[in-house]
């Protein structure tokens, strides 16, 4: 026992402990540094890489979804308009159906969405240290929505050529939503944006004009 002590009492010296103390504060600042800008930006990274995908996927998964329960086609979006020799001279599109379509998906994306990422976005601590070794491994990181700020919804049309005196007519639909995050590194504020293509068809003749019809009162 009283060799124990003996080399006890050596190992921690006075001398040794003086150059303990004053190297912990330069460890201190190294393990600062190395979080401030290493840990935490790989972190925002994975984060917000992984909270775009799933907040992506899930708004085609709701769109598609919809468009699949109503039965949704181009004729039911889109009125043309012809002119004498058979060509379309002017596209009406219906915004009392887009209208109802976005606020059903604008209502469900706000109650999936914060469920789905505390449900799938968790980051393996392994993936922010050595990836390249440790990827996938160690306990995960959580990730949880604070506040959905704002989800919002506008149709999109487009026109590409389709062949001789055609024309392709594209419909999609782009949803934004904007979360605010706790994560390990902090905050976070994000948003995400889809596109997600709703209807098409083959027009004959040159781009028609685009008309936008109110719902009748």
């Amino acid at each position: 026992m009283r060799y124990f002590f003996r080399r006890l009492r050596l190992r921690f010296r006075p001398r040794r402990l003086r150059l303990l103390l004053l190297l912990l504060p330069a460890l201190l600042l190294a393990l600062g540094c190395y979080l401030r800008l290493s840990w935490l930006p790989t972190v925002r990274e994975l984060v917000a890489m992984e909270v775009d995908n799933e907040t992506s996927n899930l708004i085609n998964e709701a769109v598609d979804a919809y468009l699949a329960g109503q039965a949704l086609r181009y004729e039911d979006l889109v009125r043309l308009q012809y002119a004498a020799d058979g060509s379309v001279s002017a596209a009406r599109i219906d915004l009392g159906a887009v209208n109802r379509m976005k606020s059903v998906l604008l209502r469900e994306l706000d109650q999936r969405v914060p469920a789905r990422i505390r449900e799938k976005v968790e980051i393996p601590l392994g993936n922010t240290l050595l990836p390249a070794l440790l990827s996938g491994h160690g306990g995960s990181l959580p990730v949880r929505v604070v506040n959905l700020r704002s989800t919002n919804a506008e149709l999109e049309s487009g026109f590409t050529a389709a062949g001789v005196n055609q024309t392709l007519h594209s419909l999609s639909l782009r949803v934004e939503v904007e979360l605010l995050l706790l994560t390990p590194a902090g905050l976070m504020s994000r948003t995400v944006s889809a596109a997600v293509p709703i209807a098409q068809t083959i027009l004959l003749g040159d781009v028609p004009g685009i008309l936008f019809q109110n719902p009748q009162p």
